[in-house]
């Protein structure tokens, strides 16, 4: 996308162009800061004195051809490169599914579950963000990463690398845990599984369902089948005691519970409500 106006075109103009291009409710209001920020290679507040100067051509071209891209459905996680997670910045692109805060629940409700836990796995690990977070919050921890995606795995090795944990954070290309020794090998596991339902891929923001990896969002018809997996493969790699803490999505509460109730292996002790008040954080425990 070009700028039209045959006027060299100020920072304001540029602005006032993001945000009539991302003028839908569908947009949150500081995305086009947020992009004209990245284009430019300088803070948002960098902007707010300099309104009426002229905005350098090519940092102008980069920011109205990334606006495009965002007001035709990229995401904006994705378009920056990178995305926060529990204060901490992660590389994000579309070999693995976009930070959310909720996820955050796993890293935090796993200090009180599992305080002294060494040896973590962390089941479809994606971007690495609950592997690297973990690893970072327990210098004395090693942690397994696994995923089917080879892809997604190398995006997670750079993100360990970005924070100097590529040390004990060890990845395996896995189809679940079939790679893994059937030993008790781990004191804590986490996981945050593809659980959308696929007969509700229609109905999905397309968004999501246009640019993230299909094989981290659905799982199965029901959404389940990762868990039902995971439960019947985690006892055999868990130590007695240990805690499998993993989210689930709107509405499947009870047939988790019941799911790990069922299980001879596992004992539910928490589901955690996410700030929205949607059941979504699962503490299960290894018997």
């Amino acid at each position: 996308m070009r700028w039209q106006d045959p006027r060299v075109p100020t920072w304001a103009d540029l602005l006032a162009e993001g945000r009539s291009l991302l003028s839908s409710p569908g947009f949150a209001s500081y995305e086009a800061e947020e992009l004209l920020a990245f284009a430019a290679g300088r803070p948002r507040a960098w902007f707010h004195a300099r309104r009426r100067e002229e905005a350098d051509a090519s940092d102008a071209s980069r920011f109205l051809a990334l606006a495009a891209r965002r007001a035709s459905g990229e995401p904006l996680q994705y378009l920056l490169g990178e995305w926060e997670f529990l204060g901490r910045t992660f590389r994000v692109d579309p070999r693995a599914l976009i930070p959310r805060g909720e996820t955050g629940a796993i890293v935090e409700m796993a200090r009180a579950a599992a305080p002294a836990a060494r040896a973590i796995l962390d089941a479809g690990t994606g971007s690495g963000i609950l592997a690297v977070s973990l690893a970072l919050e327990r210098p004395a921890a090693r942690v397994v990463a696994v995923d089917r995606s080879e892809a997604a795995l190398a995006l997670a090795r750079t993100n360990a690398s970005l924070h100097g944990v590529s040390g004990r954070v060890f990845f395996v290309a896995s189809d679940w845990l079939s790679g893994l020794a059937p030993r008790p090998l781990f004191d804590l596991a986490v996981a945050n599984p593809p659980y959308v339902p696929r007969l509700d891929a229609p109905h999905i923001d397309r968004t999501v369902s246009d640019h993230e990896p299909h094989l981290a969002l659905f799982g199965g018809d029901d959404g389940l089948d990762a868990v039902r997996v995971l439960l019947r493969e985690l006892p055999g790699r868990l130590q007695p005691g240990a805690p499998f803490l993993f989210e689930i999505g709107y509405g499947q509460a009870s047939e988790v519970s019941g799911l790990v109730e069922a299980s001879s292996l596992f004992s539910l002790e928490d589901v955690r409500l996410d700030p929205a008040g949607i059941p979504r954080t699962v503490v299960a425990r290894r018997r």
